[in-house]
Order: structure tokens, then sequence, then C-alpha cells
């Protein structure tokens, strides 16, 4: 597929030199690959018209998934808008403004799209096949005699370059294996490359002069520093990475409500990683539902997963609706994971998995299978969401995940609202420790295990008070079977003995 190949592989030489000519490639290959895909699923008619309706034309026909539709309309989106003049404050301008971030995006996009042509197609599984990395950079001369010629794109992709270098030598730690010399080497190649393409009047130069300054890559002069040329950049900003670039700074600065503010202004302009700021900025205030849905306007993945989350946690505590409003709920709860899973949200198997485990969706799973999905899903889930409750009550009802249970134990207590619910959690918590104890001979526990069984029964857990009054529950309490210090474990006689011989002798000596 030679075609196919061409048009990627020129997309990704010209990522960063001449991020235009790299997004009408992505366009090329999206409208070639929808004439393969149309082949081969045999559409009739043939796939026609203008690149919309010929992707259209796929996603009715059904055969193809719904996120690959998505992702062919947001590529041609970006490649028709590098083909047109943009307007800058009353000017016409020739010349369009990518991120860096949001072409590398785009890039694991079209990778992506190739793997699954290659699946459908070609029959490569897509566990064959690796994740999009960063090509080497290794037309370096080709820029440097075009920069020198005066193309201010090769200028800028030089001093693109040196950053990145630049931003590695920063690391530390055992792999450190550059000196002050290399260091400094590397400060001159990327200040030199960076005022000349500034100087070319390249308009992406603003933001990385201010980054450079930010970050202390480059030294700031009284005539130039991070603030101005931030400033400078806010003018032509149009993705809002100018303005998020300008509010981490600005925070970093301990400026916070001016960062904040200019964080507010990229996510408007729709930028995915303020708007994931915003949204954890404001998860559980009135302003949360209204940035989660300008995440869905702009097609932010997170957004689907906080979308979906949040019907998931309204059709939980809703238990009194009537037969009507919950059916409204179902409804709308399967549509956000569909829709969710089909644009590969985040952490939206964790979603899945607990709405099948409870015959929610088209599958069912059993009490195991839906445990051991959420488990392994749920680092993937944002960090503003508060699903901890939900898969420590998930692990409890069944048997193992004893090491997850310990570590989210503090977040689910936190999650449980009234003084029954946290009683609920320490003794569900103590039972499978109890239970590890007896499987394994030993455990570790997040809190001391007759402080757990102790608060929970102090609060009127029943089952707590329960078990503290039997046989097992006692010798706990005493602390004379176990020792619940970090690690619980059977002491032997002889400890028993040693111990014994301690309290007679303190016992004689307060009679003498």
């Amino acid at each position: 597929m030679n075609d196919l190949y061409q048009q990627a592989i020129q997309a990704e030489k010209y990522l960063y030199a001449d991020s235009q000519s790299s997004l009408a490639k992505m366009r090329l290959f999206v409208e070639l690959a929808c004439h393969e895909l149309g082949r081969h699923f045999k559409l009739k008619p043939p796939v026609h018209g203008d690149l919309c309706n010929k992707i259209n034309m796929l996603s009715t026909h059904g055969s193809v998934e719904v996120w690959v539709t998505d992702t062919m309309h947001r590529l041609r989106e970006a490649g028709n808008r590098s083909v047109h003049l943009l307007e800058v404050n009353g000017h016409y301008v020739a010349q369009q403004q990518v991120s860096r971030g949001r072409m590398q995006a785009l890039m694991v996009e079209l990778h992506d799209l190739a793997k699954y042509v290659a699946n459908k197609l070609l029959g490569v599984r897509d566990s064959e096949l690796a994740e999009w990395c960063e090509p080497e950079q290794t037309e370096i001369a080709e820029w440097v005699t075009d920069a020198l010629n005066g193309q201010q794109d090769a200028s800028f992709a030089l001093a693109e370059y040196c950053y990145a270098q630049l931003a590695a030598l920063t690391e530390t730690g055992d792999e450190k294996w550059w000196n002050k010399t290399l260091y400094a080497d590397r400060q001159r190649d990327l200040a030199y490359w960076l005022e000349k393409a500034h100087a070319q009047g390249h308009p992406k130069t603003w933001l990385l002069l201010a980054n450079s300054y930010a970050s202390g890559k480059l030294m700031q002069t009284a005539e130039r520093d991070a603030k101005l040329c931030f400033k400078r950049a806010l003018e032509t900003d149009c993705d809002g990475q100018a303005a998020y670039d300008y509010g981490v700074y600005l925070r970093n600065q301990q400026q916070s409500t001016l960062g904040w503010e200019m964080i507010t202004q990229a996510a408007a302009k729709g930028h995915h990683e303020a708007l994931m700021a915003m949204q954890e900025k404001t998860a559980g205030t009135a302003d949360y539902s209204a940035w989660v849905q300008k995440g869905l306007t702009s097609e932010q993945l997170t957004a689907y997963t906080l979308d979906a989350f949040h019907k998931l946690e309204t059709y939980i505590n809703t238990p009194d609706a009537s037969e009507e409003e919950k059916a409204i709920l179902h409804k709308q709860l399967r549509s956000a994971v569909i829709t969710g899973s089909a644009k590969r949200a985040p952490g939206m198997a964790f979603i899945q998995a607990y709405v099948d485990g409870h015959g929610l969706g088209n599958k069912l799973l059993t009490q195991p299978e839906m445990a051991e999905k959420m488990v392994a899903s749920y680092d993937a889930l944002p960090g503003c969401l508060s699903y901890h409750s939900l898969l420590f009550a998930v692990i409890c009802s069944g048997e193992g995940h004893y090491d997850v249970l310990r570590k989210i134990y503090q977040r689910a207590l936190s999650q449980s609202v009234g003084e029954d619910a946290q009683a609920d959690v320490k003794f569900k918590m103590a039972q499978q420790a109890i239970a590890e104890f007896k499987l394994k001979k030993k455990v570790a526990t997040p809190t001391k295990m007759h402080i757990l069984l102790k608060e929970a029964a102090d609060a009127g857990h029943k089952e707590a008070r329960a078990y503290i009054h039997s046989a097992e529950g006692k010798a706990l309490l005493k602390k004379s079977g176990y020792e619940t210090a970090g690690r619980m474990r059977p002491k032997s006689a002889v400890q028993k003995a040693k111990d014994k011989k301690k309290r007679q002798s303190a016992k004689k000596a307060r009679k003498q």
C-alpha cells in the first residue's frame, strides 16, 4: 500500500519543520484510506464526493468503528484549516500556528488510523504494531541549509530541536551523563536558531522564547523576559497553548490568581490540558459540569470519561426514582458509556466493567470478572474522579486484590458520607485483612487491626460489634493472639513466654 505509506511518511517528515504540509499529507492519507476501506467493505455505491461525504458514507455503512470516522473527521478538519487563510486582528495570514503538542496528538491519531487499516486490509494484529514514537531527527544538515537560505520554518524546527535536546540534559539522577560545557553548547545552539527564526518573523518564536526563559534554558534580559514574550505570544494565540503555558508559569511564580485566569482563558479556547486543569479545580462545585460540557464540545477524551462516570453516579445515587425515571437514567448511562468506549476515552474500561457487572450493559460479567477489569483499568481514570469507594465495594464483595484494597482504603474512607458508611468501610477492611492473614499467615494493614474493629463497633456497626464479642475478636482486641502494628502474625510460644515473664517481673517490681 505504497500510496498510503508515502503520505504517512511525509506527514511525519514535515511534522515540525512545516506543520501545514504535514497536515495536508494527513488529510490525503485519510482520503486514500476512505477509498481503500470502501473497496474492502464493498460499499455500493463506491465512496465519492468530497472527503466529508466519503467519511460519512463509511460511517453510515456501519462496518467502520465510530472512533475511526471521528479520527478521520478531525484529521480532515485540521488539513482543511492548513490550506486556508487565517484572519488575525483584521489581517489575513497564510501561516497557521499549530502547537507541537497538537501536532504530536494528530500524528498519534494518524498512526492509530494506519494500524486500523493494516488490521482490516492486511490482517495485521494490533498487538504486533508498536505505538507511535517521535521520529529521530536525521535531517539536521538539510534543515541548517534551508535555514541559512532564509526559510523560517527550518530555523524554527532547529530551535525546537535544540530546545528538546536541552530539556533532555536537565534530567538528573544516575543516568545523568552531560557536563556543563555540553550544556552551555546546547544553550548557544538554542539561542542562535531561536533568534534567527525570530528575526525571520516566525510567529511561534514568542512562545518558544517565553518557555525558554521560563524554564531557565535561556537567560532573561532587561529588554526581554518571560512575561513580555508570553504577552506577545498571546496576541496570536488561537489554540490556547500560549495562555496555558503562561498560566502554568504564573502559578509557579506564586501568582496563582492571574495564573488561573490564563488557564481559564486557554480552556475556553478548547485547550485539552487547560480543560483538564479546570475540571480538576472545579470538581465538586457548580462550575464542574460546564467544564465537562466544554470538554465534550472540544472533543477532549477525558471529558467523555467524566460524563459517563457522572451518569453512573447519578444512576447509583437515585435508588428512590420511579421506574420511568430509572429507565431514562439507564438510557443516558448506556449512551454515555457507548460513546466513551467508541472514543477510547481513558479509564472507560472501568465504567464499562461496573455497568456489565451489574447487568446494566449488553454483556454480563461475573463478580470476579468485573473486579479484575476494574482493578486493571482504575489507574487510567482521571484523578478528579471519586471512584475509590466504588472500587472498594466491588473488591470487598468478592475475593482477592487485597493490595489494591489497602492502597485505596484511605481515599475510599474519605469518600464515604456519614458515620455509618465510614464504619462499614473500616469493618470491611478488617474483614479482608483477616481473610488475607488466614490465607498467607501474614498481612500488612493500613491501620492497626484492633483500631479498625473498635472504631467500627463504637460507631454502631452491628457486624463489628458481633465480631469483637466473639472469641476470635476478643483475642484480637487483647492483642494476645496477633500483633497488628503494620503486620499481623501469630505470636510464637517463645515470644508469649517472654511476654509473660516480663509482666510477672513488672508486677513483682510494683509490689516492692
